[in-house]
This record gives structure tokens, sequence and C-alpha cells, in this order.
């Protein structure tokens, strides 16, 4: 019997092993490293590559800042503020001329944007596809740090922003109607949540970047933090198309991934807090499920007859 393989799968069995401590195995956006008494270091690293996570025909400057955006969404995950990063970029070499200058234009505006700064890495030429790896770092007080894992029966979950856009832009990114541009612009250009993602170092008790969709990674959490969590799907904040079916548009939230909003649990004495940052940062917070006693699955649906199904896997 042939055993199929997904991505988490080869990274348990051939990878968590080659860890140690400071990985926290392999479970959450970052690793942690205490290189001081007063500061954690949190380290993280994200590849794209080119047909995978970005067409190859988008603005050079538009691709790196997606690259660096991902990353510094980790950071945003942890609780984190970003301060340097290396790059790996291999690139075929009758690309390189016409790509590296306007690479390296965006990278430079969202370096001031963000405040962090390249410290290094590796240029390479590639035989047809362009690669990049990003390597980040950032830091937080010591133990201050927002994992995977530390959601409470009764906790509430909540969510940044809007769901599904960059799923919309992704399909739709040929199109020329300008009811798609917003989408569109969401799919190039994700907005990693930093500031959200420090201020809620002391209201959250679990928290995760929407990469995979909402389905999977809200699965991280209760699985990491082995109890069930109940999505309510009347509470997910969504775009209004007027082309679009509000069937697709709840798929797109919920399977879709790219989205890179910040999805985080918080006990309920702790929901005022919410509303207050959310007021303060103009950023909408939405509740959209509650975290229960381990049942027979780790996520599920409130009051809906429709099961789970699986996001985008890469094997």
């Amino acid at each position: 019997m042939k055993i199929i393989m997904n991505e988490f799968d080869y990274i348990d069995k051939y990878f968590r092993p080659l860890t140690n401590k400071f990985a926290l195995n392999l479970k959450n956006d970052a690793a942690i490293y205490n290189h001081n008494s007063s500061f954690d270091l949190i380290i993280s690293t994200d590849t794209l590559a080119e047909g995978i996570h970005f067409f190859g025909d988008e603005d050079p400057a538009n691709i790196a800042k997606k690259s660096l955006r991902v990353n510094l969404s980790d950071m945003a995950a942890m609780g984190a503020k970003p301060i340097f990063y290396n790059l790996s970029l291999s690139i075929p070499k009758n690309k390189a001329r016409q790509f590296i200058p306007k690479f390296a234009k965006g990278l430079k505006e969202d370096q001031e944007t963000f405040d962090v700064k390249l410290i290094g890495g590796d240029l390479t030429s590639s035989l047809n596809h362009i690669n990049i790896t990003i390597t980040i770092f950032g830091e937080t007080l010591n133990g201050k740090s927002v994992h995977r894992n530390g959601a409470k029966i009764g906790d509430c979950l909540y969510v940044s922003g809007i769901l599904g856009l960059s799923k919309i832009g992704l399909d739709n990114y040929k199109s020329n109607f300008n009811e798609f541009q917003e989408a569109k612009r969401r799919y190039l250009l994700p907005q990693p949540r930093v500031d959200l993602g420090i201020s809620l170092k002391n209201i959250a008790n679990s928290m995760i970047d929407i990469s995979d969709g909402l389905v999977q990674d809200a699965t991280h959490l209760a699985k990491n933090s082995k109890l069930t969590v109940e999505l309510n799907l009347c509470k997910i904040p969504l775009p209004n198309f007027k082309q679009l079916n509000k069937k697709l548009i709840l798929n797109s939230a919920l399977y879709g991934g790219d989205d890179y909003e910040l999805l985080f649990s918080c006990n309920t004495l702790n929901e005022s807090l919410v509303e207050e940052l959310s007021t303060k940062m103009n950023l909408k917070l939405t509740k959209i499920g509650v975290f229960k006693k381990f049942k027979k699955e780790y996520l599920e649906f409130k009051n809906n007859n429709l099961k789970p199904k699986s996001s985008y896997l890469h094997f």
C-alpha cells in the first residue's frame, strides 16, 4: 500500500528529529533563542518559488516586497519586532540584469516601511526559475513571545482584517474588472500585521498568521493546544463581490490562504482589550469562534452540516 505524505508529514518524520529545544518542535511560526537575559531572538525562514508562490511576470519590486512581507508576518504571529534578515536569491542568468535592480528597489522601500535591514545572504544562478529564501530575525522580551499552543477551554478565537481577498485576487489575476483590483493588490502585496502582533503580546495566549487558509491554520492552533475549535461561519469577515457567489467567497476565506491576517485566541476577560485595540489601530478584529474540550476533530463548524476539508498542501 502506497503511503501518501504531505509537507507536514515530511517535516514531522525527517526534519523535526534534527532540531533542538530552540526550534520548539517546529510547531510555531519561528524558533526562539534566548541570546541574553532580557531578550529572545526570534528566527524564521520562508521560501517563495516562481510558479508556486508568484507567476514571475509581476513587477520584481512587488515580488521582493511579498517575499519580505510573508516573513514579517511570521514575526507578527510571534509578537516579535523584526530587526534584520538574510536573503538567498537564485535566478536564471538571462533574467538577472532586468530583475535584480527592481527587486532591490522593492526591498529598500519595504526596509524603510518596516524598519528592518539586510545583513547577508547568497546570490546564485538557476536553470529556469527564480527562488527566493529569506531568514528573518526579530526579538521579544524574554519569555514574551506568543506560541501556537496556549489556547484554553472557553477562549475566544479572533481574526484581523478581511479574509479571502488574496485567493480571489489570485483567481482573477488576469481580469481587468475594477471590482477585483483590491483583491489583486492583496495577492501581490500582503499586509503583515507587525504592530498588531506586538500589541497582542499581553492579550493573546496563542497566535498564528493565516498563510494556508483559515481552516488549516485554526486547526494548527487547536491541535497544538489539544482542543477543538468551533468556527462560526456566519461571523467570518468576508469581502463583497457582485460577480461572485457567497459560497465561493466563503471558500476563498476558509481554504484559500495567503491572507496573512493574524488568528489568535484570548480569554473572555480580555475581549474589551481586543475591542479597544481594534478601535485604536482602526483595524477590524472579529470574534469568529470558541475553543472547547477536544472531541473527535480539532475543528468543527457551528450549527452547520458542512465538514471542513483540507487547504492547499505542497505534497
